[in-house]
């Protein structure tokens, strides 16, 4: 094969390797705070500031929910038993507040990054990002990469690409 025909092959893969990036769709996550709090452990600033929390305190979620649960007791009323930020699939409430004889439970979802930041109590209609409630959420397909502050990761082919042609046209020279 000659140096023309090589380059010619080269270009075609290239062009070949353009379209399939163009195809496959970029690798997104939506990051989620991530942090529990009981009543005998754990950083009390989940509750305050999850930001401030030691370790890893914000998640890249493959979920689509950023979500806070929030357990109180009735008595003594008000006290918290736990508080978990996180993310899930398919929560439980989307956004809700369920009572037993012994607890409030207080759940909250919400679908953009970091969204997951209030101290639980308050509804979804009255914190910012957050879905308003659970039968009236409409999550459009392919809206998420179009949101302003995701965060995108080039697929994983376009490095291997460069190197592919580096590496053919080298082995000509």
């Amino acid at each position: 094969m000659s140096l023309s025909g090589a380059v010619t092959v080269v270009v075609g893969l290239w062009l070949w390797l353009m379209l399939l990036g163009a195809v496959v769709p970029p690798v997104d996550g939506l990051r989620c705070y991530a942090c529990s709090l009981t009543t005998t452990s754990g950083d009390k600033r989940c509750l305050t500031d999850p930001a401030a929390v030691e370790g890893q305190s914000i998640v890249t979620c493959k979920y689509k929910y950023c979500t806070i649960q929030r357990q109180e007791l009735l008595d003594p009323p008000g006290k918290l038993n736990t508080f978990l930020r996180g993310c899930d699939e398919n929560p439980l409430y989307l956004d809700d507040v369920v009572e037993d004889s012994t607890f409030r439970g207080y759940y909250r979802s919400c679908s953009t990054d970091l969204c997951n930041s209030g101290d639980g109590l308050q509804s979804a209609n009255q914190m910012s990002g957050l879905d308003a409630g659970a039968s009236e959420n409409l999550l459009v397909p392919g809206m998420l990469n179009g949101t302003p502050g995701r965060r995108q990761m080039v697929h994983p082919i376009w490095p291997s690409a460069g190197m592919l042609i580096l590496v053919y046209i080298r082995s000509w020279t």
